[in-house]
């Protein structure tokens, strides 16, 4: 039977080769596209799960890529259901408490969207009385907790379609989350065809609540596997591999690594 990698039987100097026969379980939330989505054929897909497969690959070892509820993928991981997380994670001090992270490997961009039809500033007196949907537990939902809470109604859900589901039946007046994903997931959809962007462009270098980049998650032992992570990432970037996963699934200029 195939064994699932722990911490004992990662090696730093141990050949890779020795590693082959293992697998290593990747959990994600596959519903964020195009990051990470359940495909017309049943199966996880998308870009950080075409990722996680080719850090395997750099790693040689045998990949399984789950589909978690975004909710329990931490807890998940500490009870070692799986071994790692890449599901979108941003690294935030509240979130370092509970695993430890691998070198980031993009940026991740957030911006509001609105109705077409509504022209409120993006400022926390414009905002009173209205709502915003976000997916809970998110540095998206900490930053509009934070900077809007006081005038406007935050609406959470677990699941991250429901904030735009909200938009479209006119239960929210904003949702706000990754641009990327709001762009691809959402404004080029059918459902999203009356609706736009709005106001500036928000990123953890403005405000730190918004995370330091995606990066992937770890048990805080795991340090002999963080760094196996962090050195295929540099591997897979260098050899080109991962541009052409940002060309395959259009992120080429979209995100920031």
């Amino acid at each position: 039977m195939k064994k699932h990698i722990t911490l004992a039987l990662l090696s730093l100097t141990a050949p890779l080769a020795a590693h082959s026969a293992e697998t290593l379980r990747i959990a994600t939330d596959a519903t964020y596209p195009p990051f990470e989505y359940v495909d017309a054929n049943g199966k996880v897909a998308g870009f950080e799960v075409d990722f996680a497969y080719a850090l395997c690959k750099e790693m040689k070892v045998q990949c399984e890529v789950i589909n978690q509820p975004w909710d329990g993928l931490i807890p998940g991981l500490q009870v070692k259901k799986y071994d790692a997380i890449m599901s979108s994670m941003n690294i935030t001090d509240e979130r370092r408490k509970a695993v430890d992270f691998s070198k980031v490997y993009y940026l991740m961009q957030n911006r509001f969207v609105t109705a077409k039809s509504n022209k409120t500033e993006i400022q926390p007196a414009a905002l009173s009385g209205k709502t915003i949907a976000v997916q809970t537990g998110t540095p998206q939902d900490r930053f509009v907790t934070q900077q809007f809470g006081k005038s406007a109604t935050i609406k959470r859900y677990v699941n991250a379609q429901d904030p735009m589901m909200e938009l479209t039946s006119g239960r929210a007046d904003y949702t706000f989350g990754n641009t990327v994903q709001l762009q691809k997931g959402f404004l080029e959809t059918a459902p999203g065809k009356g609706f736009q962007f709005v106001g500036p462009v928000f990123d953890g270098r403005q405000d730190k609540v918004l995370g330091e980049g995606v990066a992937v998650a770890l048990r805080k032992q795991d340090t002999a596997l963080k760094a196996r992570f962090n050195a295929a990432i540099d591997a897979v970037k260098k050899k080109g591999v991962y541009h052409e996963l940002l060309v395959k699934h259009k992120l080429d200029g979209l995100l920031a690594d």
